[in-house]
């Protein structure tokens, strides 16, 4: 006997209500008792105190410690030039000749007027030696008169019969004419060592007028002021030397010499980092045409003030360049430039610091109980980071803080060992990039 075949309506129809029975009246199962949730375990790492000692990498440019462009002082063209570019010189080093004939013309003037008025401070000291001869005869003239008078003056008194009164005047007046002669020579001689004085200012003047010739004529030889390598010629034998008064980037200078055996290695350092800044400490580099090397720089010049623009301070590190073909003025290094505070810091691993929209924090355990705790990032030193909030040294904060560790939430911890912290911090690194 077959059995009936049931369509779907009727099927429908059949399980509908049965299903609805067993909602209201819970005839197909019965309510478990919830099991008590489990506290989280949480890997933790107290937090430490250290003195920030890290390394930050900075740009930095070389520059010469000396770079002068060598431009004319007197017009004129290149007579000879013995140097060109990458020719190393020493200083005084005689590097470019100019030929001006109007300056060697005027020192030749200049030359002539100190021998004229050479000769005439001779001829005036001549005349001066002759008037003083004079005087030196009136004066031993006028003794002798005077004598010969108080003579005849005396016998006189005594035997006035034996002298005449004649002889007595002639005497007399002959004192009289050399007192005179000796006064006009006096006046003579004043002023014949007044005309010395006048010559001997002229001889002067001329002199100074030659050596500003002659020093004119020495810029037509120009010589190397420092040891140094030339870096750019601009003129050739022939070539017109005009001189510019402004001397400004436009008007190209002959040569440019640079002292490179000592370079200057400049570097903006940003404001968080001026405070580990000491003269005299040893600052390691590397350039990108050495990539291999280490070198090192000598802090030697802070600016100790700070660039409004930029809020960094440039600092010059000194670097001997012992060899010239190694560093060249105007290559770029990166400069580990150390990073120190004057004081500790609290320090927790690079991955308990979690940053989103609101802020960064730290998921620091109390009691068993978590709490989130905003804080301020400073900078990192290896695997852990500076942080500044309420957390102390010895506080437990959460390896790996997230945001589903929220406030009030109780947990179990257990502490981390160091290479779960250096495994976490790689980690946290490697996701970054």
């Amino acid at each position: 006997m077959s059995r009936p075949v049931l369509s779907l309506p009727t099927l429908l129809a059949a399980a509908i209500p049965l299903a609805l029975a067993c909602a209201f009246s819970g005839c197909a199962r019965q309510d478990k008792p919830a099991r008590q949730r489990q506290p989280q375990l949480l890997a933790v790492m107290r937090a430490e105190r250290h003195r920030l000692r890290t390394e930050i990498p900075l740009p930095g440019s070389f520059e010469a410690y000396q770079d002068v462009p060598i431009h004319a002082k007197v017009e004129g063209y290149v007579q000879w030039i013995g140097v060109d570019r990458g020719s190393i010189v020493k200083r005084g080093q005689r590097m470019i000749v100019v030929f001006a004939p109007e300056v060697d013309a005027k020192v030749r003037e200049a030359l002539s007027k100190v021998r004229a008025a050479d000769a005439m401070l001779r001829q005036a000291q001549q005349a001066l030696n002759t008037t003083l001869s004079r005087q030196v005869e009136a004066k031993a003239k006028l003794n002798a008169d005077v004598f010969t008078y108080t003579r005849l003056k005396q016998a006189a008194s005594r035997y006035a019969p034996a002298i005449a009164q004649n002889d007595l005047d002639v005497a007399d007046q002959a004192v009289a004419a050399d007192q005179a002669r000796v006064e006009a020579l006096n006046s003579e001689i004043r002023g014949a060592r007044n005309l010395v004085v006048s010559e001997a200012e002229n001889l002067n003047a001329a002199k100074n007028l030659y050596n500003a010739v002659k020093t004119m004529r020495s810029y037509l030889e120009i010589d190397a002021p420092f040891d140094g390598v030339i870096s750019e010629r601009n003129v050739h034998v022939g070539s017109i030397v005009s001189v510019s008064a402004a001397r400004t980037g436009a008007v190209k200078p002959l040569v440019r010499v640079q002292e490179v055996d000592l370079l200057r290695l400049v570097v903006a350092v940003p404001e968080a980092a001026v405070a580990g800044v000491r003269i005299g400490d040893r600052i390691p580099f590397s350039v990108p045409a050495f990539p291999d090397k280490t070198l090192e720089g000598v802090v030697a010049r802070p600016a100790y003030a700070l660039e409004p623009k930029t809020r960094t301070m440039p600092v010059e590190l000194n670097y001997w360049n012992r060899a010239f073909d190694q560093i060249k003025p105007g290559m770029y290094a990166t400069v580990r430039w150390p990073m120190t505070r004057p004081y500790d810091s609290v320090f927790v691993p690079e991955s308990a610091v979690r940053t989103n929209l609101k802020g960064s924090f730290v998921v620091k355990i109390e009691g068993g109980a978590v709490k989130q705790v905003k804080v301020k990032v400073g900078e990192p030193m290896g695997y852990m980071v500076e942080v500044m909030g309420d957390v102390r040294e010895g506080d437990m904060v959460a390896l790996r803080a997230s945001d589903e560790l929220t406030t009030g939430e109780r947990v179990s911890v257990r502490l981390a060992s160091r290479q779960e912290v250096e495994a976490a911090s790689k980690l946290l690194g490697a996701g970054a990039e």
